[in-house]
C-alpha cells in the first residue's frame, strides 16, 4: 500500500515538472517575460483572438487634457507643450475663473448698467495660440455655477439675489464677447461650456426651480453667442443627467454635444482596484435603472428622437477619484492601477463612440498636494510624466479618426483587448486588469511585431515606455498590471 502511494506521489511530481518545462519552453522561445523574474510561474493562459478581415466600427475618439492651475507654466514651457503634442491630445480644456497670477479672466471690470466690460486678452490669446500650435483645440469653460458665484464672474457683475446667478442679459453679453473677440482676431475657437459643474448650484438630482433659473441664463448665453458665430460648439457638463436632459429637451436651447464628467470614485478612501476597473468600463457609458445618469448612447437617442440630431459626446473631465481638499487625492492616479483604469476608459470610449476624453489634469506638484500626488499626469516639480500620461501616449499617438476597429476577443475577463488599423499599421492594445502573471497567446496574426508597454517593473516616479520586438506567434508572459501596444506594419 505504501509503495503505491509513493509511486502516485512520484507521478504527480513528474507531471508537475513536465508542465513547468513545457511552459518554460513556450515562454523562453521569444524571451517574452515582460519582467524578468528568473523563474517561470504557472500563470493562467489567456487566448487573444483577432480577425483582421472583420471590422466592428470606426473610431471617433480623440484624447484631451485639462490645463488648470498650472496653465501659465504650461504656456511658457516648450517641454510641457511638447508632451501634449507627443501624446496626440486634440482638446485642451481651460477655465476662465482661476485667480492665479496672471489670471485668465480677460474682463478686468464689468459695468452692469451698460452690460459692457474692460478687457485685456493678452494671456487668453497667448494660451489659445499655444494650444493650436501643438495640434489641439481649446475648450473654454466660462464660470462656475455655485451659490458663491461672485468669486467666478468678472468684478463688477451683479448677482441676482433671488436666483444667486448673474442676470441672463448681462452674463450673455460677457460670454458673447469671447466669441466676438476670437472671431475678430482670427482664432478659430469652437468649443465652449457655460458654467462648470452646475450640479453644485441646482443639486445632484436637479431641483427644478434652480434648474429653471440656470436654464434662463444658459439659454440667453447660447442665443447671444450663436448670434456672433453660429458654428460654435456649446454645452455644459451635466447633460447626461436624467432629470437635466429630460428637462432640457422640453425647455432648453440646443446643446451641441453631450457633456459629462467621469470620476470612478467620488470620495476617499476609494473603491478597491477591481471595483474601480469595473466602474471605468461602465460608469457614464451605460444607463442603469438605479442611476441618475443616462448612458451616452441612450442620451444620444433621446436627443435625436426629440431634436433630430445625433450629438457628439465629450467626457470633459476624467480621473480615478474626484476627492480633494482635506481628504487629498488618490495616489493611484499616478500609479499603474490608475494607468490601467485610464486605458480601460479609452478602450470603452472607442467602442461607445465617444468623441473626446479629457483627462483632469495635465500637471500637479506632490509637494503641495494634501496627500497623494494631486490630479496631474505630470509631476510639475520634476517635469517627469507618471504612468497615467504614458498610457494615454501609447494610445493617443497611434490612434486616428475613422480608424477601422477590428473584431477581437479575450478568453479571460482579466485581460482586455482592442485592435485598430491606422493607415498601414495594425495596432493591438492589451490591458491586464489583475496584478498577477498571465500568459498571452495571440491568434489571427503572425510574424514579428513591435511592442511597447508600461508596467510596475519601473517605479512610477521614474515611469517610462519600454519597447521591444517579438514573434507574436509565441506566447507572451506579463507579470501583472500592464498597458501594452503591439504594432505590425503591413
Amino acid at each position: 500500500m505504501m509503495r503505491k502511494i509513493q509511486i502516485s506521489v512520484l507521478i504527480m511530481i513528474l507531471g508537475f515538472f513536465a508542465i513547468s518545462i513545457m511552459q518554460a519552453y513556450a515562454t523562453s522561445q521569444s524571451n517574452v517575460s515582460i519582467i524578468a523574474t528568473g523563474t517561470v510561474s504557472m500563470a493562467p493562459l489567456v487566448s487573444i483572438n483577432l480577425d483582421t478581415t472583420k471590422f466592428v466600427g470606426t473610431n471617433n475618439l480623440s484624447l484631451g487634457c485639462m490645463i488648470d492651475w498650472q496653465w501659465y507654466s504650461w504656456q511658457n514651457s516648450a517641454y510641457r507643450r511638447q508632451l501634449v503634442q507627443d501624446a496626440g491630445f486634440k482638446l485642451v480644456r481651460v477655465f476662465d475663473f482661476r485667480k492665479t497670477n496672471p489670471a485668465l479672466m480677460p474682463c478686468t471690470y464689468w459695468d452692469e448698467s451698460t452690460k459692457t466690460g474692460e478687457w485685456d486678452w493678452t494671456h487668453v490669446d497667448a494660451l489659445t495660440q499655444r494650444i493650436f500650435e501643438v495640434g489641439a483645440e481649446p475648450l473654454y469653460c466660462l464660470s462656475y455655477a455655485r451659490p458663491s458665484i461672485q468669486n467666478y464672474i468678472p468684478p463688477g457683475m451683479t448677482v441676482n439675489p433671488e436666483t444667486e446667478l448673474p442676470y441672463p442679459e448681462s452674463y450673455a453679453a460677457y460670454c458673447s464677447e469671447w466669441v466676438k473677440h476670437f472671431k475678430n482676431v482670427g482664432l478659430p475657437v469652437r468649443f465652449y461650456e457655460v458654467f462648470n459643474e452646475p450640479f453644485a448650484y441646482f443639486g445632484w438630482t436637479a431641483d427644478y426651480t434652480k434648474l429653471g433659473y440656470f436654464k434662463d441664463v444658459w439659454n440667453a448665453c447660447a442665443r447671444a453667442m450663436r448670434n456672433v458665430n453660429p458654428n460654435i460648439m456649446l454645452s455644459f457638463d451635466f447633460t447626461t443627467n436624467r432629470r437635466v436632459l429630460d428637462y432640457w429637451i422640453q425647455n432648453g436651447e440646443d446643446i451641441d454635444f453631450l457633456d459629462a464628467h467621469k470620476y470612478d470614485c467620488n470620495s476617499m478612501p476609494g473603491y478597491d482596484d477591481q471595483e474601480m476597473f469595473k466602474r471605468a468600463e461602465e460608469r457614464r457609458f451605460f444607463s442603469y435603472p438605479d442611476n441618475n445618469f443616462y448612458g451616452f448612447d441612450d442620451a444620444r437617442q433621446l436627443w435625436f428622437n426629440s431634436r433630430g440630431k445625433i450629438l457628439p459626446s465629450i467626457i470633459s473631465e476624467s480621473n480615478v477619484n474626484s476627492a480633494c481638499g482635506d481628504q487629498g487625492t488618490d495616489p493611484r492616479m499616478a500609479q499603474m492601477a490608475g494607468a490601467v483604469r485610464t486605458a480601460l476608459v479609452l478602450r470603452q470610449g472607442m467602442l461607445e463612440n465617444i468623441d473626446y476624453h479629457v483627462y483632469y489634469e495635465f500637471s500637479s506638484d506632490p509637494a503641495t498636494a494634501t496627500s497623494g500626488y494631486g490630479f496631474g499626469m505630470i509631476n510639475s516639480a520634476t517635469n517627469k510624466p507618471w504612468y497615467s500620461y504614458f498610457a494615454q501616449k501609447l494610445i493617443g499617438s497611434n490612434l486616428g479618426l475613422n480608424n477601422l476597429i477590428l473584431e477581437t476577443s479575450s478568453s479571460s475577463n482579466d485581460v482586455r483587448v482592442i485592435a485598430w488599423k491606422n493607415g498601414l499599421t495594425l495596432n493591438i492594445l492589451v490591458i491586464c486588469k489583475v496584478d498577477e502573471s498571465r500568459v498571452l497567446r495571440f491568434n489571427g496574426v503572425t510574424g514579428e511585431v513591435n511592442y511597447s508597454w508600461i508596467d510596475n517593473s519601473i517605479p512610477f516616479t521614474d515611469a517610462s515606455i519600454q519597447n521591444s520586438v517579438i514573434n507574436i506567434e509565441e506566447n507572451l508572459q506579463v507579470m501583472g498590471y500592464i498597458v501594452m501596444l503591439l504594432q505590425k506594419y503591413s
